[in-house]
C-alpha cells in the first residue's frame, strides 16, 4: 500500500531542519495557505497584508519562548520559498481567526476529535495513544507526516498540516501527544503563543514533566486540549484555557477525551459543546468500547473503538456533515504505540481506510534522513 499522506524526514540544526521541510513540502505549504485564505477572509482579514501585519505581531512571543522553533520556521520559508510571515499565519491560523472577536466565521475556527489513553491492564502490555481528527474535508490533501532528526533533544513523528509545527505525534523519549479543540468563554484573547508552538515543545521534550511543564508555562490566547501519555505507563490531560490549566487523569486505566471539558467544573462556561454535543457521546462511547473488552488492550482495540458510529454522521468516525456552517469529517486517524515506538495513520473516515504502520526511530528511518 502506498503511504496515505506524504512522509517529510529532516535533520539538524533549526535552520537547515526548516529549509528540508519547506523545500519537501513546499506544494503542500502553498494548497494549505490556500485552503485557509478564505477562512481568513471570512473572518474579516481581507488581503495578504492584512493577514501578513497579524502574523507578524506573533513573531516576537514565538521567538521569545521559542527561537530555536522560530529559526526553524524561517527555515522552513526559505525552503518553500515563502514569506516568513505567511509561515506564521499558518501557525496561528486560529489565533488570528479568534482574535477578530465577533467576526461573523470567527467560532467556526477548528474541528472536532476524539482521543484516548490506554494504560496497562497487566505487566507487558503497551501503553497506547490515539485519536481521530474531524476538520475540513481540503486538510486530507496538505497533510504529511514530519519525521524529525533534531542534533538535540528526543527525534520525534508529528501528523500536521504541511507548514505547521506540530499536531499530534510521538517521540523516541516515550512521550505521546494528541490535541482536541475546546472553547470557552475565556477565549478571544489578543496575543499569546500560537498552539503548534506549544504542541512542538510537547514533542521536544525529554520528559512527561518537562512537556506538561510546556503546557503550564505557556501564555495561551485560547482553549485547547492536550492528551500526553508516557511509555512507563503515565497519563494526563491537560484542558488549557487562557487563565488556567484544568487536569484529568486516567481511570480504570482509560483516559478519554472529545470536545467538552472535563475538569473545569464551575471555573469557566464551555462554550464549545455547544457547536458539538455530539462530543459528550464520543467520549462515553470510546470508553465504553475498551471498557468492556476483556483482557489485555492494543492497537486494534483503539483502531476499532474509533470506528464507533453511534450519532451518524455526528459519530467518534465523522463521515461529511455540516456543522454551523462549516463541512466536518474524519480527516485521519493516529494511533501509537509507545511502548513499541511506532505510529498507525489511516485516512478517514477510518471505517473506509487501512491504517499504515511507521517506525520512526527505527535505523532504516533514520538512515533515509540522513540520505543514506
Amino acid at each position: 500500500m502506498s503511504d496515505p499522506f506524504p512522509v517529510v524526514r529532516i535533520s539538524g540544526p533549526p535552520r537547515e531542519r526548516g529549509r528540508q521541510y519547506g523545500e519537501q513540502a513546499s506544494g503542500r505549504i502553498a494548497a494549505c495557505l490556500a485552503l485557509y485564505q478564505g477562512a481568513w477572509r471570512d473572518a474579516g482579514l481581507s488581503g495578504q497584508e492584512a493577514i501578513l501585519a497579524r502574523a507578524r505581531d506573533f513573531i516576537p512571543v514565538i521567538e521569545s519562548h521559542f527561537p530555536e522553533q522560530m529559526e526553524e520556521l524561517r527555515g522552513i520559508a526559505e525552503g518553500a520559498e515563502r514569506p516568513v510571515e505567511e509561515l506564521v499565519a499558518l501557525n496561528a491560523r486560529t489565533e488570528l481567526l479568534y482574535g477578530t472577536a465577533g467576526a461573523p466565521q470567527a467560532d467556526k475556527t477548528e474541528g472536532g476529535c476524539t482521543g484516548a489513553v490506554i494504560l496497562p491492564r497487566q505487566p507487558g502490555d503497551p501503553v497506547i495513544i490515539g485519536q481521530n481528527w474531524d476538520w475540513k474535508p481540503g486538510c486530507r490533501d496538505v497533510a504529511i507526516l514530519l519525521q524529525v532528526y533534531p542534533d538535540e533533544g528526543p527525534a520525534f513523528m508529528t501528523y500536521v498540516e504541511a507548514g505547521m509545527m506540530g499536531r499530534n505525534g510521538l517521540n523516541e523519549a516515550g512521550i505521546g501527544l494528541c490535541g482536541n479543540f475546546l472553547n470557552s468563554n475565556h477565549d478571544f484573547r489578543q496575543g499569546g503563543i500560537p498552539i503548534p508552538f506549544i504542541r512542538r515543545a510537547i514533542l521536544s521534550s525529554p520528559t512527561l514533566p518537562q512537556a506538561v511543564g510546556q503546557v503550564l508555562g505557556a501564555q495561551r490566547a485560547f482553549s485547547s486540549n492536550h492528551l500526553l501519555a508516557h511509555r512507563d505507563g503515565e497519563a494526563v490531560d491537560l484542558e488549557a484555557a487562557p487563565p488556567q490549566v484544568f487536569t484529568v487523569f486516567p481511570r480504570d486505566g482509560l483516559l478519554v477525551h472529545a470536545n467538552h471539558f472535563l475538569g473545569a467544573g464551575s471555573a469557566l462556561i464551555d462554550t464549545g459543546v455547544n457547536r458539538f454535543p455530539d462530543s459528550i457521546f464520543r467520549d462515553r462511547r470510546v470508553r465504553a468500547h475498551l471498557e468492556r473488552k476483556p483482557g489485555s488492550l492494543g492497537v486494534a482495540d483503539l483502531q476499532e473503538a474509533l470506528q464507533d458510529h453511534f450519532g451518524h454522521p455526528y459519530s467518534v468516525c465523522r463521515h461529511r456533515s455540516i456543522t454551523d456552517g462549516a463541512e466536518i469529517e474524519t480527516v485521519a486517524s493516529v494511533v501509537m504505540n509507545l511502548t513499541a515506538g511506532t505510529m498507525a495513520v489511516a485516512q478517514g473516515p477510518v471505517c473506509e481506510n487501512r491504517y499504515t504502520v511507521y517506525a520512526p526511530f527505527a535505523e532504516p528511518a533514520r538512515k533515509a534522513a540522513a540520505g543514506g
